[in-house]
């Protein structure tokens, strides 16, 4: 049996405060190339944080385009050849956040999220040292299967 189909932004929004981390795919040469990222949700984008150089902007600057999922709350249950779950999958584009501001307040909602020991709100010099990816979200879906 399929899960159910979920698209409300309330669902989403909550789904997105759990979730650890989320799995990026980028188009490779030959393959894709699919990595887990810590991550905030922020006004319906998806920002991550990023050395200034490396295989992922390599991937970013030939092809913006990336595909992500994520899921939680899985329980394989055996006796009824199942598994229960939340998962999200979705695609956008990625850009490297440029504004000084948008970077700022994604630095600070990461560090939040992560608990992080970081000085909020992110000071200059941090801007300077970190990169921070954003993916504008084109589509996103959650799906659901659990007991009922």
């Amino acid at each position: 049996m399929k899960g159910s189909l979920r698209t409300d932004s309330a669902w989403l929004e909550a789904f997105f405060r759990r979730a650890d981390e989320i799995y990026v795919s980028f188009s490779g040469a030959e393959f894709p190339y699919v990595i887990p990222l810590n991550f905030v949700w922020l006004d319906g984008r998806i920002y991550l944080h990023s050395a200034f150089e490396g295989r992922k902007i390599r991937l970013l600057e030939r092809d913006a385009r990336v595909g992500f999922a994520a899921a939680l709350d899985v329980t394989i249950v055996r006796e009824k050849s199942t598994t229960w779950y939340k998962s999200v999958s979705g695609c956008g584009r990625m850009r490297i956040v440029t504004d000084q501001e948008e970077k700022r307040r994604a630095l600070d909602g990461l560090s939040l999220r992560y608990a992080a020991r970081c000085p909020r709100p992110a000071p200059d010099e941090m801007l300077r040292r970190v990169n921070v990816l954003c993916i504008e979200v084109e589509n996103v879906f959650g799906k659901e299967r659990g007991p009922r």
